[in-house]
């Protein structure tokens, strides 16, 4: 568990993340996949990215949810969201909202340059995934979502980015701190997307080097997989 001073964070695998305000008690998680369970918590906010089955799982949704959670998610996930009968909030790319004392706002996440085909990207723009930025105990988060560097990271003000790294489907390690590098007010970095799927230490390592080698003033935390 990473102590964030306010806030406690727990990376949970692959994109998958639980926050928790320590004044408050409230409980965020991010894009829950193949978590394991460690206790009897639930989560009262969810923010999922997308719909693919690594980031918008249900069976790992039900692992976590109550009647009360709310679950923030674009558009494109209402199929996949449609078994679960709770307060689900649809965004857009680009919006601005609040979850009770939780104000967030969407970034944009798509692929400019990975290809499932010719001239086809994994994740188009069009289709509206997303990331977010989102403020816990505050402390401001950003989770960028399956993505590459995209320009309206310049968007970006958070203290806590939460990036993709494994270059598959998403940013290399030396494209996240290209990414880094457009954001605003980022004191800490964590390396996600790696080890469950696609990815693997040597790629958060990497990051880590590269953001050390670039001078930038940010710590880099490399992660260890917790229960939730």
């Amino acid at each position: 568990m990473i102590d964030l001073g306010p806030v406690l964070l727990s990376w949970l695998g692959h994109d998958g993340f639980k926050i928790i305000d320590k004044n408050s008690g409230l409980r965020v998680a991010t894009d829950p996949f193949r978590i394991a369970k460690g206790s009897d918590d639930v989560a009262d906010l969810v923010f999922i990215t997308h719909e693919h089955f690594d980031h918008c799982s249900p069976n790992d949704l039900a692992k976590i949810v109550s009647p009360e959670t709310v679950i923030v998610a674009p558009e494109i996930c209402e199929e996949c969201l449609a078994p679960f009968d709770l307060e689900k909030v649809f965004v857009r790319p680009l919006v601005k909202g609040n979850v009770g004392s939780i104000p967030f706002y969407t970034i944009p996440a798509y692929n400019v340059n990975k290809f499932r085909a010719p001239g086809v990207v994994f994740h188009p723009k069009e289709d509206g995934r997303v990331g977010y930025v989102f403020e816990v105990g505050g402390i401001r988060f950003y989770h960028a979502g399956d993505t590459d560097v995209i320009p309206e990271m310049e968007m970006v003000e958070a203290d806590v980015a939460l990036l993709p790294v494994s270059g598959v489907y998403v940013m290399t390690p030396e494209e996240a701190v290209e990414a880094l590098k457009l954001m605003k007010g980022v004191k800490v970095a964590i390396p996600m997307h790696w080890g469950t799927i696609v990815g693997d230490l040597s790629n958060a390592l990497r990051f880590k080097e590269l953001v050390e080698a670039e001078g930038l003033d940010v710590q880099v935390i490399i992660p260890e997989r917790e229960p939730w």
